[in-house]
């Protein structure tokens, strides 16, 4: 019995040593590899990885946090929290100023400053979330600020949290001031609606131009015709003085599309030279009275003091004898008066009809191209806005008053040298002189 209890415990013993002796080469084994410079590297690597992968997400976070602030800078956008429950809206910074702390208004009293039209569709467009109709707020609006200006801005907002019944509970988003924008949207409309107008004008106008045209050249040609075939003085008197009016009809019209081209285009040259302005008047005042047939009178009145001007003596004769020529198609009898003299550093020159006027909603167009107050009067609607033209590129000023039934005065200031008029001021020595 005693044998069989040894021989048991031996073969124990041997079987533990066998398990100490393998386990103990499987321990070396494991402790090489965790010693050695290939297992350092392999338990390594996962760490380094790690903290590479960390801090490359750190940069980059920092990187879109910086970009965002840039951002939101940039397009002056204020972000706001609004607590609908708390009715609080809270400001990362001050919307009219660059600051960064935080500011808690009440809702009520911020959206009181709201114009009532767009602080309705502003509940709306919430009531709109709550629906789940919509899932943005966006919403421009005017705003009232503390000193009673109003300035345009847009709202930006979406839905944060909801509270325990699925309501929005809490909304984020940002308030942008688009004054400027808005602005150039107005420049933009005003721009498109002028060029549009003007589009429309220049249709009109050429639209018109050739019945304007083919009116004085008819008669030209037709008068000439009857004037070989006749033999009688006075009627080819007559017929040439027909042919004459319309010649100058003809050109006056060529006349006015030459100089409209020259000034769209920037080319109108100045040529200021020392002149009679009395001398000027008169030469224009005569032709006139030959047109008018007796007719009319027309009548000069003047400071009494004859002046030498420094003025582009061709378009001061063009400026008045557009007034003249106005004038004279809308005034059937009485008189036109021609009055000039001194002032504000410069010349004044004043007509008044006797015409039968302007009505009153056709004054702010009588210097625009192509408009005419009286469509069967003779003209394309281009004397006045050549005028005009003219005393802006001199630095003068030009103005019209009138009322129906009772007569028209257009006036003109042109701001330029001025001296007395010596005795022999018609000799030509007078242009070396004043040189």
């Amino acid at each position: 019995m005693m044998y069989i209890l040894h021989l048991i415990t031996l073969f124990a013993f041997l079987v533990s040593l066998i398990a100490a002796v393998y386990y103990f080469q499987k321990y070396n084994k494991i402790r090489n590899r965790l010693s050695g410079i290939d297992g350092k590297q392999e338990l390594m690597k996962p760490y380094n990885l790690l903290m590479q992968e960390l801090e490359q997400k750190q940069q980059q976070l920092k990187q879109q946090n910086l970009q965002q602030r840039l951002l939101v800078k940039a397009i002056k956008l204020k972000l706001w929290k609004w607590d609908l429950k708390r009715k609080e809206i809270i400001w990362g910074g001050d919307l009219e100023k660059d600051e960064q702390e935080v500011t808690v208004v009440n809702a009520d009293e911020h959206l009181s400053h709201i114009l009532p039209e767009y602080r309705k569709r502003i509940y709306e467009m919430i009531d709109g979330l709550e629906k789940d109709s919509a899932k943005l707020i966006d919403e421009e609006f005017l705003y009232q600020n503390e000193d009673n200006t109003l300035s345009w801005r847009n709202i930006y907002g979406a839905v944060y949290e909801y509270d325990e019944n699925g309501k929005p509970a809490v909304l984020i988003g940002g308030t942008q001031i688009i004054g400027e924008r808005k602005k150039l949207e107005n420049d933009l409309r005003d721009a498109k609606d002028k060029a549009e107008e003007a589009n429309r004008l220049k249709t009109a106008f050429l639209a018109n131009m050739s019945h304007e045209i083919r009116t004085p050249l008819n008669a030209i040609v037709g008068f000439s015709g009857i004037l070989a075939d006749t033999e009688d003085i006075a009627e080819k008197k007559e017929l040439c003085n027909l042919i004459n009016h319309n010649n100058a009809l003809l050109l006056k019209i060529v006349d006015d599309i030459l100089d409209i081209s020259k000034i769209e285009a920037g080319y109108i040259d100045l040529h200021p030279t020392w002149f009679c302005l009395s001398d000027l008047i008169m030469e224009s005042a005569t032709e006139y009275r030959v047109k008018t047939a007796g007719r009319l009178d027309i009548r000069i009145h003047n400071t009494g003091q004859d002046y030498m001007v420094e003025l582009d003596a061709k378009r001061v004769k063009q400026i008045l004898n557009n007034f003249l020529s106005n004038a004279l198609k809308h005034t059937q009898e009485g008189y036109i008066d021609i009055t000039y003299g001194i002032a504000e550093q410069g010349i004044k020159i004043k007509v008044t009809d006797t015409g039968c006027g302007i009505p009153q909603e056709k004054l702010s167009i009588v210097f625009e191209r192509f408009e005419k107050v009286d469509a069967f009067t003779q003209g394309v609607g281009l004397g006045l806005p050549i005028c005009k033209s003219l005393v802006d590129c001199m630095g003068g000023s030009i103005g019209l008053t009138s009322e129906e039934g009772v007569g028209t005065t257009v006036w003109v200031t042109l701001p330029c040298g001025t001296a007395p008029v010596p005795k022999l001021h018609k000799e030509t020595s007078i242009d070396n002189f004043y040189s």
